[in-house]
């Protein structure tokens, strides 16, 4: 990884003890898309957290290390966004931006870059605009616009990262998807393994010979000039014969041991996606800045049992992981 690539620093570090290096804020919970597998916190329930407010809680954090901001869609907070990431650059924290890109515009992306954005990060699943349509529920013309505000990115120097879930619309297409992403001028592509989801009532997860087999593949064909990043496959990456090597890793999950969730109303989760599970409030008296070493009961069980619902997803059934 080189010293420009700051993107998933945290995930490849060893883990070491745990402190709140990065912290994800959910921005808003609004959105202008309705993907299925949207498990945003509250989805629509209106919450929102100001830039300012942001700031405030940052500096109460001297150890931090990253910020990302989400949603909902973040852009529909852009101007907060920016004051956020204009003072986390003047303080040395690396930002990354969660978007599904359809807000953006030209003035906004060089905007973001001057003031030191160090990622954006876009879902990319479908490389036709009629499946793109039907699974985020918008107009198909919303492709043209993803593809043309991803080139508008990469185009400006921003780093932009693609993330593609592996799940059983895209197991069957993932070499294509990487050739797009490729085509799009972007060189670091996130892989995320799909996970049953009870609070969204979503299960539709690739199966293990689909995500060895997918790995596999993209693990082959992957362009020299291209990182792959494989994530929520850490725990059983080497139980499947999957192993990194220059360009590819699998990214250690940092959720709950160095980073935490922050909705708009002030609610802590563990991890949105993976275990959205409420383990104080920050106006009802949790610190963020003490979290770890006056870690609430909802933290310290999970610390303690660490659960990964990927691998329970993968290997329903089969032994318990030791």
């Amino acid at each position: 990884m080189t010293a420009k690539n700051k993107y998933k620093s945290l995930e490849l570090e060893t883990p070491g003890v745990y402190e709140l290096e990065g912290l994800e804020v959910g921005v808003t919970s609004n959105c202008n898309y309705k993907c299925d597998y949207c498990c945003a916190y509250n989805r629509d329930d209106g919450q929102c957290i100001s830039g300012q407010e942001v700031i405030r809680i940052i500096r109460e954090l001297p150890r931090l290390k990253r910020v990302r901001l989400s949603g909902g869609e973040v852009t529909l907070k852009y101007q907060d966004c920016l004051e956020i990431v204009t003072y986390c650059g003047e303080h040395g924290i690396d930002t990354q931006l969660n978007t599904n890109a359809s807000l953006l515009t030209e003035e906004r992306i060089h905007a973001l870059r001057d003031v030191g954005l160090s990622n954006i990060h876009i879902s990319f699943n479908y490389t036709d605009r009629d499946a793109y349509a039907a699974y985020y529920r918008v107009h198909p013309r919303m492709y043209e616009r993803l593809e043309h505000n991803i080139r508008l990115c990469t185009e400006a120097g921003l780093e932009t990262v693609l993330e593609t879930l592996l799940f059983e619309e895209t197991q069957a297409n993932m070499q294509a998807i990487s050739d797009k992403v490729y085509e799009l001028g972007v060189r670091i592509h996130e892989i995320q393994n799909s996970i049953v989801m009870p609070h969204s009532r979503w299960s539709k997860i690739a199966s293990k010979e689909s995500l060895i087999q997918s790995v596999n593949d993209l693990i082959k064909h992957k362009k020299e000039d291209t990182t792959l990043y494989f994530t929520c496959m850490d725990r059983f990456a080497e139980q499947l014969g999957l192993r990194e090597q220059p360009g590819v890793y699998f990214s250690n999950c940092v959720d709950g041991t160095k980073q935490l969730h922050l909705h708009g109303n002030g609610d802590i989760l563990i991890c949105e996606l993976c275990h959205p599970v409420v383990i104080g409030n920050i106006y009802e008296g949790t610190s963020l800045k003490d979290i770890y070493t006056k870690q609430p009961q909802a933290l310290m069980d999970y610390l303690e049992k660490q659960p990964c619902p990927a691998y329970d997803a993968l290997f329903a059934g089969e032994q318990s992981r030791l």
